[in-house]
């Protein structure tokens, strides 16, 4: 009897570990793993604006006349107290020739009115003439006095207005517009010319309130603007005191540098531009990639591998970096542990994996 059981159990035995499935063990290549990184993330504060110009000049006729020549055009590179345009002064000359006459005549006048006052002083001392004739006479003296004046006002005037029919540059720079034409009739304060100085254009950008604190005088960086290929150099000059009415962010002025000479006449006010400062987020910390971080449920979890097993494993995530791509990991996990960075289908807490070069 005894024998007769003992043969059973055997059996029932062999017949147990028959049925039982091979447990299965999941592979991952060396380069599906990654370690915590100790490492001082970074953040980036970008901004984008419109350049504008800060030394800029609208060149206007000063007087009537055609306008005879232009010696420049649109992109043009000029130089301070360059030739840039001539009025046409043919009538100004006329003009002046006729003041010239008129104040000839109001000298001739003032100086008989002295002669004659001078010959009624005497009259009068000698009882020749009464004192209201001397009054008289001393009137028509401040009057051909005043008329000789205002004559030479007008003649200084006018050639004043000749010396200005001639335009120059104020100050070195590109012509960004033109607004007149040769040959046509200028009136007084009509455009002509637009200049802007290239080597002094600031960029106003408009950044998030919270980001102005990473920002500061001084700093160096480079700008991308609208159809050039290359970035030009760039310094943050001022901060805004106070926030922008409509935006509600914080208005930033950033100085462009020194332009080489094929830049001058592509770069002008009205361009769009982009900037970036990038700033260190905190001190070190854990950092993963954030391909390896997965939310479950609510929470944030990380797949380490320890001693050939999966586990999963909550953690607490800190911020990102600038770009994107590593996260600060505050809580659940150690520098030295392995989790996986890729590969997320089939994944069982408890199950056993094989890491192969």
């Amino acid at each position: 009897m005894g024998a007769g059981a003992g043969t059973w159990k055997w059996i029932r035995d062999k017949d147990a570990e028959k049925d039982k499935k091979p447990e299965l063990v999941k592979v991952f290549h060396a380069n599906e793993l990654t370690q915590p990184k100790l490492q001082a993330l970074s953040g980036r504060v970008d901004m984008s604006g419109v350049l504008q110009a800060t030394e800029s000049a609208t060149l206007r006729a000063k007087t009537t006349g055609t306008l005879l020549r232009l010696h420049v055009s649109e992109g043009s590179v000029v130089r301070a107290g360059q030739l840039l345009a001539e009025i046409d002064t043919v009538d100004l000359k006329t003009r002046v020739l006729e003041r010239e006459a008129a104040t000839q005549a109001a000298k001739q006048a003032f100086q008989l009115a002295q002669v004659q006052h001078k010959a009624n002083v005497d009259l009068a001392q000698k009882g020749f003439i009464s004192d209201t004739a001397l009054s008289s006479s001393l009137s028509s003296v401040a009057s051909a006095q005043a008329q000789l004046k205002a004559a030479e006002s007008l003649s200084v005037a006018l050639q004043k207005q000749i010396a200005e029919a001639v335009v120059t540059a104020p100050f070195d720079g590109v012509v960004s517009k033109r607004s007149a034409l040769v040959g046509e009739k200028l009136s007084v304060e009509q455009e002509i010319l637009s200049l802007v100085n290239p080597h002094k254009l600031e960029l106003k950008a408009v950044v998030d309130a919270a980001a102005g604190r990473h920002l500061k005088p001084g700093q160096a960086l480079r700008v991308k603007l609208e159809g050039l290929d290359q970035e030009v150099p760039a310094v943050i000059v001022r901060l805004s005191p106070g926030n922008d009415t409509g935006s509600r962010g914080l208005p930033v002025f950033l100085r462009l540098g020194h332009l080489p000479a094929p830049l001058l006449a592509q770069v002008r006010p009205g361009l769009l531009g982009q900037a970036s400062w990038v700033y260190a987020l905190s001190a070190q910390g854990l950092t993963v990639p954030v391909t390896a971080v997965q939310n479950e449920s609510g929470k944030t979890i990380v797949w380490v591998i320890t001693h050939g097993v999966l586990n999963r494993r909550s953690v607490t995530p800190g911020v990102k970096d600038a770009d994107g791509l590593r996260v600060y990991v505050l809580e659940g996990l150690g520098p030295e542990e392995s989790i996986l960075a890729l590969r997320f289908e089939g994944l069982k807490d408890g199950a056993k994996v094989e890491v192969k070069p």
